[in-house]
């Protein structure tokens, strides 16, 4: 007799081409009809994260995370800091400082954020900057002085609720989270109305309670000290963490105040390439850089270390400087790579502890920015990543630049 054909088989008795099992999609898991503990049980593909723009502290904890965890989450006020830099051409030196030191009042992702900062950074912070970007590729005398009176509102009100929170004063908190509702509760659909640019002073609900009217300022002079935006300052050597004290004033003295020495120290057998991108205040856009294509095995700096590393030195002149930013690309497959920038002036350094991604969509880091402000140049580390250099140059607000390839600009 002969025996009953199998069910995944044709009458004839062939078998059919098994078919793999089809996984809904995350909409259809969501759907009422499939239960919560089934869904949890249907296996997931880790969906591709979009790193450019990242911190190298966020892409190191991504690169920690378990394949198919969770994306680890990211510090808040990411979008006001992604706006700033981009209208860094655009705004106002003091607005763009001002901009940065609001976002590094937000804590780490892991340390507690009360809703008052959150509030500030990711709300208050980037509606104002939204706004101004808003107005138009052209920055009036309107829309400066707005978005300057703006920002140094909230960089006053962040400082006061910082230093409230550090003495547990929670009535000096609640009086500033309620100043702060009054204040942009007042201006609907966000709290700058860049119109068209009347004749005349800046409209008087702008102006901040208890203070003197806001006098217009040339665009690039700043007004805010300085000194108040650094977190680093009094040394002669200043050690700027990504997710710590990020800023440092390096003010100018001695012969050779007209440039800064970079060097970046990596490990051996790292092909690297340091650049750096800079605006003068007449507008215009210079590039340097030097590679290190090297991969054997390099002089030990001293004896007694157990590892090599290599240096990588440029010199990067500061008269008529705007504004700058300091760049390392490193092509490869392989795991991130720890890396140190050092900053030199006459009588004062930097050192900027960094992170080479060296993944195949961020090869390229920005590693410092740096800003003329009068007073001196503050440095900021950056440990941003990016696909390449037109990318990250678009990101700082580097717009004005005809490109041959993504690495390669028109010189």
């Amino acid at each position: 007799m002969t025996p009953a054909p199998p069910d995944d088989a044709d009458p004839k008795g062939k078998p059919h081409k098994r078919i793999r099992p089809h996984l809904p999609s995350r909409d259809a898991l969501r759907a009422p009809g499939i239960p919560e503990a089934a869904a949890r049980r249907i296996p997931r593909r880790k969906s591709k994260v979009d790193l450019s723009g990242w911190s190298a502290p966020e892409l190191t904890a991504y690169l920690r995370t378990p394949k198919g965890g969770l994306e680890p989450p990211r510090r808040a006020g990411y979008d006001a800091v992604r706006i700033a830099n981009a209208l860094s051409g655009m705004l106002p030196t003091e607005a763009v400082l001002l901009a940065r030191a609001i976002a590094d009042a937000a804590p780490p992702p892991s340390e507690y954020l009360s809703p008052t900062l959150q509030a500030i950074v990711c709300d208050y912070l980037t509606d104002t900057l939204v706004a101004f970007r808003g107005g138009g590729r052209v920055a009036t005398d309107t829309s400066t002085a707005l978005v300057l009176e703006q920002l140094r509102l909230l960089h006053r009100v962040t400082g006061e609720v910082q230093r409230a929170e550090a003495e547990h004063n929670e009535r000096e908190l609640r009086v500033q989270e309620r100043f702060l509702r009054e204040r942009f509760a007042t201006s609907q659909p966000n709290p700058l109305d860049l119109g068209p640019d009347p004749a005349g002073p800046p409209r008087d609900r702008m102006s901040v309670p208890n203070r003197p009217a806001f006098s217009r300022q040339p665009a690039d002079k700043v007004v805010t000290p300085a000194a108040d935006l650094a977190a680093s300052k009094g040394v002669a050597h200043h050690q700027l963490q990504v997710d710590g004290d990020p800023t440092a004033l390096l003010t100018p003295s001695g012969k050779s105040r007209d440039k800064l020495r970079l060097r970046l120290a990596v490990p051996t057998g790292i092909p690297v390439t340091l650049g750096y991108v800079v605006e003068r205040h007449t507008g215009a856009i210079e590039f340097a850089t030097s590679v290190r294509r090297i991969i054997g095995i390099a002089r030990r700096r001293q004896s007694g270390f157990g590892a090599a590393q290599v240096d990588v030195s440029l010199e990067l002149p500061t008269d008529g400087l705007r504004r700058f930013v300091v760049y390392a690309t490193s092509r490869g497959t392989a795991t991130a790579t720890d890396a140190v920038l050092f900053v030199r002036g006459d009588d004062e350094s930097a050192e900027m502890p960094t992170l080479l991604a060296r993944r195949p969509m961020v090869q390229t880091t920005v590693v410092a920015s740096g800003h003329d402000t009068g007073e001196g140049l503050l440095l900021r580390n950056e440990s941003l990543v990016f696909g390449d250099l037109h990318s990250a140059c678009d990101a700082y607000g580097f717009t004005k630049i005809t490109w041959i390839a993504p690495d390669t600009p028109a010189v």
